[in-house]
Order: C-alpha cells, then sequence, then structure tokens
C-alpha cells in the first residue's frame, strides 16, 4: 500500500501558455472534475471543472476572464503528493484539509518536478479504509501472538474457553429448551426457554429443581446413568437421543426428547429438550388408524372367503334334508344335515361377530347431552363401584350436547369405568375421575384412574384385537378395540396416557353438535329379502324366467343354478366375473340379476354401477349375496342403491321366496338384445 502510483486514476493535463476557455473547453471531453497543469511536463498547478465554470458562468466573467491564461488561475492551496511520501503521511495531510480544499483530488509529482498523475479523493478514502482493515487484521494476529507466548495469562484463556463454550452450546435464543447439567442431573446454566417448558417462569427468582427428581421413578435411574456414562466417555462422542417423561408446573406430565452431549471444556453435559407429547400421541393415532384399517381389511376378507366357503355347505345340507324327506330310513341322515347346519349357522355367527368389531353396527345419531349419559352409564356401574371401594368423582360442568347413538356411547364408557376398577384392584389408592369438558369444537371425555398403569412396550397395543394385559378369565381383549371402532363411527378420537404403577388416562374426543343442526334419524339399513316362511305361502312360481346369477366362486353359481333350476325350473347362466356379466347383459335379456360385490377384475359394484345407468328397468330386480360387502364406505355405497341384500351364508328359502316375488309373465324381458 506504500505506491502511491496505485492509487493514480487518470493524468489529465492542459498546457500552461493555454487560455481558460481552452482549458474549460477540455474539461468537456473527459469526465473528471480536476486537471493538472503543466509545463513541458512538469506540474504547475491545479485547475478544477467547478472552478473554471465559476469563472465563466456570466458574460462578464466570460468576457474578463476567458482569454486568460490558465496558469494565472489554479487552485490556490492545492494538496500535492510525492511519490516517496507513504500512504499514512499523505492520507493525514488530506483529511487535514478544510473548506473546499477537503474535496480537491491530489496530484502526484515526482521530486524532479514531473506530473505523474491524479489522485482522487475517493480512492484516498477507500485506501484509508483498506488501511485500517489491514492494521485491525495485524492488531488481531499480533493479539494471538500476544495470548499464545505469554503464559501468565492461560488462566484467563482457559476461563474464556469455558465460558465460550457454554454460551456457545447453550444458544440463548434457540426455541428449545437447553441445560448444561452436572452428572448428578442438577441444573448449572439454562435459557429461559426451559424455565417456560417447565412451567418456572412464572417465578423467575426459583432455581430450578433437578431435572432427575421431575422424572417418574422408574425412568429417573436410566436417566442418571445416562448423564455418568457421558461424563466418564463411556459414550461416543456426539448426540444422544433419549425420551424421558418430565412432570411440568404447569402442564403436567409431558414427554420429552433428550438430546445430549458431553462440554469436553466444563464436564458438563449439554440438554436440548423438546416436548413431542402430542407429536408421539399423533404417531399413536396414525399408527392406531392403520392397526384398525389393516384390521377391518382383513377382517372382512377373511369374512368373505368363509362365508362363500360356508354357503355350499348350508345349501346342499338343506337340498339334502329336503330331497330325504319322505324317504325311509332317513332320520339318522337327517340328524347328520342338522348337524352341519348348525355347525354352520355358528360359524356365521362368529364371522358376525367378528365384522362387527371391525364395523360396529349401525349407529342411531341423536342430539344427546354427554353428562347425562354418563350418569346413566354411572348408574349401572354404582354396585360393581361400591363393591370394588373405589372412590368416583365426577367433573362435569355443564350440558356438552353431541350428535351421537347414546346406546353405543353408553357401552364405551361402561367399558372404560370396568377397565379402571379392574385395574385398581390390588392398589391401596383407589381414585376414580371422570371428567366431561368442551374443547374447542370438540367434546373431552376422560376416564382417569390410580390403578397398576400399563407398561410402555404394551401401551401401543391396548387398543389390538384380542390383546390384553387381563388373566384370560378376566377379559378377551376385545372390549377397547369396539369402544375405538365405536368412537372412530362418530368421526371422533379416543387415545391412552399410563405410567406403571401410578395409573392410566383415557381420552375420548368427540364432535360437538353444531349449533341449529337437526337432530339426524337412524341410519339407512339394508333392505332384506322377506322371512323363510314366506317363501311357502307365496305366489306360484311362473314359469320361464331366465336369471344371470354372477360370483366368481363357481359352487356358490352352482347352487344358486341347483335351487332355481330344480325348484322352479327356471332358465339359469352363470358367469364368474364382472366383465363377462355385462358383455351378457348388452347381449341378452334377462328377468332377474342376483351378483355378488368383491370379485376380482371388475367387481359386482361395477356391474351395478352398469345395470343401473344402462338397464335402470332392471334394478328392482336385482338381488345382491355378498360374503362381505368390504369397507364402510363400500357398506354405505350399497345402502345408497336401496338394493335387497342376502349375506352369505344364506337360507334357500330366503333365496327361493325373493325369486318367487320378483318373478314376472314372460311379455318382456328387462335388458338389451334379442332373448
Amino acid at each position: 500500500m506504500g505506491d502511491l502510483l496505485s492509487l493514480v486514476e487518470h493524468r489529465e493535463s492542459v498546457p500552461a501558455g493555454q487560455a481558460v476557455e481552452q482549458a474549460y473547453q477540455a474539461f468537456r471531453e473527459h469526465p473528471h472534475a480536476f486537471a493538472a497543469v503543466v509545463d513541458e511536463g512538469r506540474y504547475v498547478g491545479l485547475i478544477s471543472r467547478g472552478h473554471l465554470g465559476f469563472l465563466l458562468g456570466t458574460r462578464y466573467g466570460f468576457a474578463l476572464h476567458s482569454g486568460h491564461l490558465i496558469q494565472h488561475r489554479l487552485l490556490p492551496d492545492s494538496l500535492v503528493a510525492d511519490p516517496a511520501m507513504s500512504l499514512l503521511a499523505l492520507l493525514e495531510r488530506a483529511l487535514a484539509r478544510t473548506g473546499e480544499t477537503f474535496y480537491q483530488d491530489v496530484p502526484l509529482v515526482a521530486g524532479d518536478g514531473r506530473f505523474l498523475g491524479i489522485i482522487p479523493v475517493p480512492a484516498l478514502v477507500r485506501a484509508q479504509s483498506a488501511l485500517v482493515a489491514e492494521q485491525v487484521l495485524t492488531a488481531q494476529a499480533q493479539q494471538r501472538e500476544l495470548l499464545a507466548s505469554n503464559q501468565e495469562l492461560f488462566r484467563s484463556l482457559h476461563q474464556l474457553r469455558q465460558s465460550q463454550g457454554r454460551y456457545d452450546t447453550l444458544f440463548q435464543n434457540s426455541p428449545l429448551a437447553v441445560a448444561l447439567l452436572f452428572p448428578d442431573g442438577r441444573i448449572d446454566h439454562h435459557n429461559e426457554r426451559l424455565e417456560a417448558v417447565l412451567g418456572a417462569a412464572a417465578d423467575p427468582g426459583a432455581r430450578l429443581p433437578n431435572l432427575a427428581d421431575l422424572m417418574p421413578l422408574e425412568q429417573r435411574a436410566a436417566f442418571l446413568e445416562l448423564l455418568r456414562r457421558h461424563e466418564s466417555g463411556a459414550l461416543p462422542a456426539g448426540n444422544r437421543e433419549d425420551e424421558f417423561q418430565l412432570e411440568c408446573a404447569t402442564g403436567g406430565r409431558r414427554l420429552f426428547q433428550f438430546h445430549t452431549s458431553l462440554v469436553r471444556e466444563t464436564g458438563q453435559i449439554c440438554t436440548i429438550l423438546q416436548d413431542v407429547t402430542e407429536r408421539r400421541a399423533l404417531e399413536r393415532r396414525l399408527a392406531l388408524h392403520d392397526k384398525t384399517a389393516l384390521f377391518e381389511s382383513l377382517a372382512g376378507g377373511i369374512a368373505h372367503e368363509l362365508n362363500n366357503t360356508l354357503t355350499p355347505v348350508l345349501g346342499y345340507a338343506e337340498l339334502i334334508s329336503t330331497r330325504l324327506e319322505g324317504a325311509g330310513d332317513s332320520a339318522v341322515l337327517q340328524s347328520y344335515c342338522r348337524t352341519i347346519t348348525k355347525s354352520a349357522q355358528e360359524s356365521v355367527r362368529i364371522i358376525r361377530q367378528l365384522l362387527q368389531l371391525s364395523r360396529p353396527a349401525t349407529m342411531e345419531l341423536r342430539e344427546v347431552e354427554l353428562g347425562a349419559v354418563l350418569e346413566e352409564a354411572v348408574s349401572i356401574m354404582r354396585f360393581r363401584l361400591r363393591a370394588s371401594q373405589a372412590r368416583l368423582e365426577l367433573d362435569v360442568p355443564g350440558p356438552v350436547r353431541i350428535m351421537a347413538d347414546p346406546g353405543q356411547i353408553k357401552q364405551v364408557i361402561i367399558n372404560l369405568l370396568m377397565n379402571a376398577v379392574d385395574a385398581m384392584e390390588h392398589t391401596v389408592r383407589k381414585d376414580l375421575r371422570v371428567r366431561v369438558a368442551i374443547q374447542e369444537a370438540w367434546a373431552e371425555l376422560a376416564v382417569e384412574d390410580t390403578g397398576h398403569g400399563i407398561a410402555p412396550d404394551k401401551l401401543n397395543r391396548v387398543f389390538d384385537p384380542f390383546f390384553t394385559t387381563k388373566s384370560a378369565e378376566r377379559g378377551t381383549g376385545l372390549g377397547l378395540s369396539v369402544c375405538l371402532g365405536i368412537v372412530g363411527q362418530h368421526q371422533g378420537e379416543m387415545s391412552v396416557t399410563s405410567a406403571p404403577g401410578e395409573g392410566t388416562r383415557f381420552r375420548i374426543l368427540l364432535p360437538l353438535k353444531p349449533a341449529g343442526l337437526p337432530a339426524a334419524g337412524p341410519a339407512p339399513a339394508r333392505s332384506r329379502p322377506p322371512d323363510p316362511g314366506a317363501g311357502a305361502a307365496g305366489p306360484e312360481p311362473v314359469p320361464g324366467q331366465r336369471v344371470l346369477v354372477i360370483d366368481d366362486e363357481e359352487y356358490i353359481t352352482m347352487l344358486v343354478d341347483e335351487l332355481l333350476r330344480g325348484r322352479l325350473g327356471w332358465r339359469i347362466e352363470q358367469v364368474h366375473g364382472g366383465r363377462e356379466a355385462v358383455q351378457r347383459l348388452e347381449a341378452g335379456a334377462y328377468d332377474l340379476v342376483i351378483t355378488d360385490l368383491r370379485m376380482p377384475g371388475l367387481d359386482g359394484f361395477a356391474v351395478l354401477g352398469w345395470i343401473r345407468e344402462f338397464r335402470p328397468e332392471l334394478l328392482a330386480r336385482v338381488l345382491v349375496l355378498t360374503g362381505d360387502a368390504g369397507t364402510l364406505a363400500q357398506d354405505a355405497e350399497l345402502g345408497g342403491l336401496g338394493l335387497p341384500v342376502l349375506s352369505k351364508p344364506f337360507n334357500p328359502e330366503d333365496l327361493l321366496a325373493w325369486c318367487r316375488e320378483r318373478a314376472r309373465p314372460r311379455l318382456g324381458h328387462l335388458g338389451g338384445g334379442a332373448a
């Protein structure tokens, strides 16, 4: 930076013998504000565009000065720099100028008077900034050298490193709670967010408690062991993630994710806390939803397959029994048929219970007051509560109105109360608290006990079908699964929190009844075929009926064929897929259509949709045979069609009765194409 030539930005000059007017004209040919006056290359003085403009700016001034030699109109007191001058010296002289001279550029002139160029004021300013920066860097380098070489400042340097490590790690402005812990869990330093999380912000003068003291007993030892392993170096360097519960002053027990790492400079453990209570609850609800959907799919699929398999068992047993009537020595064989029928019907009952578990019965929604339903449930449980010596506390501040099926909601409450009583059977303190409240657009029902609690590894499974923590004679593990299904049907949510040895809390959220919404009536039920006995007294069969039977199971279509062809004398066409069924419907006319729903490829819903669009007059003569419609949405879709549904396995007389009622004379067919 000592070479002043590097600061020269231009070398504009005019001869000393030139007139003022000619010199001013030269300024119009270049953009610079200053120029040198030279005589045979040697510097004479400095002129400026502004000064000459001032001299020639008026008619009088132009007449007076334009013809004068420029060397007689130089700027007074202009600063001249010598190449041998240091930059610092030049800056001191330039900055010491006052008035108009402060803004004048500086000509650079050699020792022999030769003009070398002009240094603008902005270049001096930039040079000054660079010089200051260089001096700062030099000072910093000198300071580092001084600190490195001065052994007497070692203690001060060590304290500085401790302080730097402490406050850099704490991230005082972090949105997460941060603390520096001693290995015994005591808090050395922390940020304000930790006070807010623990609920200590309301008492700023109080010292925060030991974090281990805020944990449940079963987690405290594991937390302290974690801190000791950090201190001893037994854990790998870097961040460690764990989850512990803390009892907060304002929020109660909350679940936190702990990120811990060792600060080697201080021997302390840096701990970052993040409240994940709601996140884990949401994850459990999502996992539970996935389990419920999976179970519904599995139950529906199993029911469909078993019902399809049982249909020919029941159907052919009935046909055998019918053909044996009147035959000699048939009593034993008929008893065999009755045994087959009874066993198959028992299997059907079990399958329907399985479906009830995954998709509870149709609700009858109406406006109910949740507190009143709770009172009814408690009255039913009154004797059981007294016998268990449990102390019941009800907290129902006011009316909470919801749209619900009161019987099903009562079933849920009774189940939760019974579980709570069973959980407190062997505990000293038997407190059962039930609370009803309003949370924004939701009605909240909470059932909390002081029982033995649920272990963390089992907490995520309490809603699983057939899972139970009770003995075999005390429970089947279906109660909470059914409760979850009921709450889900009501568009609500159900969750659980628990701590071993301290108790369990079940929380249910149900949508409040919207203002002005009328009470809903019962949900539409599927239409059913007539009772078995009605077929025998019904009209005589109409001959010549043409029936299309659609089912992917051949033995189902064969059974229907046997019944209708053998008993009624009708013409039956069997197809085993929806695509073939549509082709038959397009090409021929049919009096009746009997179809399954769940088929590979084009299913029964697609066939019904085609009939509704292209053969709507045939829709009144369609019977649905199904082992299971599928999901709740498919159940609702089927209900919207208003079609009769015969569930597999069906009674043959039910099928015959429906066909007799729907049979029509052969004056015309329903369908497309020629018969």
